[in-house]
């Protein structure tokens, strides 16, 4: 089972994210901010990272670059409420595998995930 931390400080898309992605075989770790999900992140270990970018205490280009910086081969997915071509391109620079608007629709993500994860993890 694919261990995947997402970090999303809206607890009303945090909660929405939870109840459709526990219906696939994730084992889901929820943050309600960067920071949160960096120090979960380092009692890991996770498959995937889901994160949004804009969040208080850390956003989620630092914590990208903060993982990227010990593990480049880690797999991160930014999800983010506002479009801006330089918030997907230092997502895509720093190393995201994966880049959602909000609002996407849940079987994207899915779709996104199950690109990114081996099939049997």
């Amino acid at each position: 089972m694919s261990k995947i931390l997402i970090a999303e400080d809206d607890k009303i898309l945090r909660d929405m994210l939870y109840d459709y992605l526990s219906h696939f075989t994730y084992d889901l770790t929820m943050a309600h901010d960067g920071l949160m999900a960096w120090e979960l992140w380092n009692q890991g270990p996770y498959d995937l990272l889901v994160t949004d970018i804009n969040m208080p205490n850390m956003n989620g280009i630092e914590l990208l670059k903060k993982i990227k910086e010990i593990k480049p081969s880690f797999p991160i997915i930014i999800i983010t409420g506002v479009h801006l071509e330089s918030a997907e391109t230092n997502a895509s620079d720093y190393g995201a595998e994966g880049f959602l608007i909000k609002p996407f629709r849940m079987k994207e993500l899915v779709t996104a995930i199950d690109n990114i994860l081996p099939k049997n993890a």
